[in-house]
C-alpha cells in the first residue's frame, strides 16, 4: 500500500474538502481487476436495450422522465439495468469499495477503526445543457453526518462537456470557508431550516461564494474523487454527451443518519434497488477482515 497518496488524501479532504489520485496510482493488482470487470459492466449496460430507450426518453421527453425517476431525469441508474439492486454476485463494485486504499482513507479521516459503507451507486448520466440545472446538479450539501467520505470513480473519460463532479473548497461543516462559519457548532446550524436535514446553501452570499470558488473535477477512465460531502458540491450537469460513474459512502458507526435518524439500518436498507448482501452467503465470508465494513445487526 502507498502510505504517501494515504496521508496526500487524508490531509487534502481535512483541509480543502476534497482529493483526486487514479486507480492505477493507489489500487493493487487484484483490485484492479475489479476496476476492470466493472468497466465492462458499464459497456453492456450503455449497449442495453432497455438502457438505449431511456437515454431516448431523456433525449425525446425528458418531462416524462422526470415523472418516472422523482426528480433526476438525467439519471439511469444500475437497479435499471439490473432491474435490482447492486450485489456481490452481479457486479464488482461493492467487493471494489473494500480496496484497501479506500479502507485506510476512510478510517484515518473519520477516525474511527471500522467505517462502514453505504449507498454504493453505479450510474450513467446523459442530458442537455438546454434543460437547465435540476435537483443535485444544483449547489447542495449531503447529511448523513457531520463528517462524511464520499468516493467516486469515472468510468467514462469527463471533459466539461460531460458533466464533471463541481466541489466548493473549504465548505465542508467545520471548514473555514471564508469566516462564514464560524458561530455555526451544531449539526442543524448548515441547514437553511431546523425542522428540515436539508443541505441547501443558507444565504445568497454562500450562493455567490459557491459560484465564484468551486473547483471543475474533469478526469479519465480510472480517476478518483474522494469528498467530504459536507461541503457545497453538485452532480455533473452533462451539456453534451454521458458520464459513468460510481460512488460509494463512508460514515462513522455513529453517524447521524444511523443513530439519530434511524435511517441506515443496515447496509440493505433499501434491498430492492440500491444494495443487497446475503450476510450468510460464500460471498460474503469470502470478504474475510472486510467484513467489517457493513454495518450488520
Amino acid at each position: 500500500m502507498k502510505l504517501p497518496k494515504i496521508e496526500d488524501a487524508v490531509k487534502a479532504l481535512e483541509t480543502v474538502g476534497y482529493y483526486k489520485t487514479n486507480v492505477f496510482d493507489v489500487l493493487e493488482e487484484g483490485e484492479l481487476n475489479d476496476f476492470f470487470e466493472n468497466v465492462e459492466f458499464f459497456k453492456k449496460m450503455s449497449k442495453d436495450q432497455k438502457i438505449r430507450k431511456e437515454v431516448g426518453l431523456i433525449e425525446h421527453n425528458p418531462a416524462a422522465r422526470f415523472m418516472l425517476t422523482g426528480g433526476k431525469p438525467f439519471e439511469i441508474t444500475h437497479a435499471q439495468f439490473l432491474n435490482g439492486p447492486l450485489t456481490l454476485n452481479n457486479s464488482k463494485f461493492i467487493k471494489f469499495y473494500t480496496s484497501n486504499f479506500f479502507e485506510q482513507v476512510a478510517s484515518k479521516f473519520l477516525q474511527v477503526k471500522d467505517p462502514k459503507i453505504f449507498n454504493v451507486l453505479a450510474w450513467i448520466h446523459y442530458w442537455r445543457e438546454e434543460y437547465g440545472r435540476l435537483h443535485s446538479q444544483n449547489w447542495h450539501r449531503d447529511r448523513e453526518d457531520y463528517k462524511i467520505l464520499k468516493c467516486f470513480i469515472y468510468y467514462s473519460d469527463v471533459d466539461d462537456e460531460d458533466g464533471p463532479f463541481e466541489y466548493v473548497p473549504r465548505s465542508f461543516c467545520g471548514g473555514d470557508f471564508h469566516g462564514l462559519y464560524k458561530e455555526r457548532t451544531g449539526y442543524w446550524d448548515y441547514t437553511p431550516d431546523p425542522k428540515e436535514n436539508t443541505g441547501l446553501p443558507k444565504t445568497q452570499e454562500e450562493v455567490d461564494l459557491c459560484n465564484s470558488t468551486f473547483v471543475s473535477l474533469t478526469g479519465k477512465v480510472g480517476d478518483i474523487i474522494l469528498a467530504n460531502n459536507t461541503g457545497f458540491h453538485r452532480g455533473g450537469f452533462v451539456k453534451n454527451g454521458a458520464r459513468a460513474c460510481s460512488v460509494a459512502l463512508f460514515i462513522r458507526p455513529d453517524a447521524y443518519m444511523i443513530e439519530e435518524r434511524k435511517h441506515f439500518t443496515d447496509f440493505n436498507y433499501a434491498s430492492d434497488t440500491i444494495n443487497y448482501i446475503d450476510f450468510k452467503s460464500q460471498e460474503f465470508k469470502n470478504l474475510g477482515e472486510k467484513r467489517k465494513l457493513f454495518k450488520v445487526k
